[in-house]
């Protein structure tokens, strides 16, 4: 949300912005049949904590079937509650949400959810991905 007199974001929001839709393509690109959910978490994770930005406090994503965080495997760090689940190898025709977050200081989060299809060489978005942030004056 535009605050009064704003007419565009501020720097510091169209950075953690572009941040947040640069780890997304990255973990697209890394994603791909045989990998294991923490080493895709891992990529999105590392790019934003390495941006200056603190590392989410949740998976990068989850699978998507016909109930709400359906499936096995989970996009997902190597942490205590979430078991097995992160080493569990991604499969051809899974699909999974790509949903980091990063703090913007005295501004809020910046997030986005893009779902992905895995195909046999890498992942397909299932709609076009956001790369344009959505202003509300």
């Amino acid at each position: 949300m535009l605050r009064d007199g704003e007419t565009e974001p501020p720097a510091e929001v169209m950075r953690g912005f572009q941040v947040i839709v640069d780890s997304i393509q990255m973990a697209a690109d890394a994603l791909k049949p045989g990998k294991k959910g923490w080493e895709i978490d891992e990529v999105a994770r590392s790019f934003i904590v390495e941006n200056g930005y603190e590392e989410y406090p949740h998976g990068l994503g989850h699978q998507v079937g016909r109930v709400a965080h359906d499936g096995g495997a989970l996009l997902g760090p190597r942490w205590e509650r979430y078991g097995n689940i992160p080493y569990l190898e991604i499969e051809e025709n899974n699909i999974f949400t790509l949903e980091p977050r990063l703090p913007i200081k005295d501004h809020g989060i910046a997030t986005i959810e893009e779902i992905v299809v895995v195909t046999k060489d890498g992942c397909k978005f299932l709609s076009d991905p956001q790369k344009e942030i959505y202003l509300i004056k």
